[in-house]
């Protein structure tokens, strides 16, 4: 990766002042924190839930197993993206995995994120992103002139003055979304998503992306640097 960028803060109010750089007007869904994983916690969680983002540590345990589940999965894989009509983007900007598991979550909702602002980020991905290959939309979004800046002044917001745009991280953002009727991982480190349980409504898809969520935090279980941002509809 030749370009990088500072990390994005796992800070839903960081995230939803960033709706608007992005080009969302008035934007209809909002970032929530998710306390925890258990059905107890979840009911805190307004819903509709569209989109699940987990930050995770990045461990050799964690990678082997996605590596394993890739390996696995690849023909499955293969078969339902010539099937199904959704947005993936590879990452090719080092530190960029928040703002992809952002535009994951509101690319693969976009009917219902909002009115977009004609020439933003989201508007032009809209318009010509959707018929890209995966590394043809991550080539786009590296190139995009105002998406630099408008990151730059998310992560501004939300970290220390003195974060050095070097410094090294082993901290990681993925996205859950549902994509016909399954719950879909879409990590731009990946060549290709991940699938996980199947799913009818918003409700299973909660449900199947929590497990997911679970069946991850259980490989590196002492470890407390987990975080989990939800996107939902936005209240009154």
């Amino acid at each position: 990766m030749g370009k990088k960028w500072l990390p994005l803060e796992s800070n839903p109010e960081v995230l939803n002042n960033y709706l608007k750089g992005l080009g969302i007007k008035e934007p209809k869904v909002a970032f929530y924190d998710v306390f925890g994983l258990d059905p107890d916690l979840l009911a805190f969680v307004p819903r509709p839930v569209f989109a699940m983002m987990l930050l995770f540590p990045v461990t050799d345990k964690i990678e082997e197993a996605e590596k394993e589940a890739l390996l696995r999965q690849k023909d499955e894989v293969k078969e339902f993206m010539e099937k199904n009509k959704f947005f993936f983007s590879r990452q090719t900007i080092a530190n960029a995995c928040g703002t992809m598991a952002v535009i994951h979550a509101l690319m693969n909702n976009i009917d219902r994120v909002g009115d977009l602002q004609e020439g933003s980020p989201l508007y032009d991905l809209r318009k010509v992103g959707m018929d890209m290959l995966p590394e043809e939309r991550a080539k786009f979004i590296e190139n995009y002139p105002t998406l630099d800046e408008e990151h730059r002044k998310a992560c501004e917001e939300g970290v220390p003055e003195n974060q050095s745009i070097d410094a090294d991280t082993d901290l990681h953002f993925t996205c859950f979304v549902k994509i016909n009727n399954r719950c879909v991982e879409l990590d731009g480190r990946n060549p290709v998503p991940l699938l996980h349980d199947v799913c009818s409504d918003d409700e299973s898809f909660l449900i199947a992306a929590a497990q997911a969520m679970k069946d991850r935090i259980n490989l590196e279980p002492s470890s407390v640097r987990y975080n989990i941002i939800a996107l939902a509809n936005k209240g009154d």
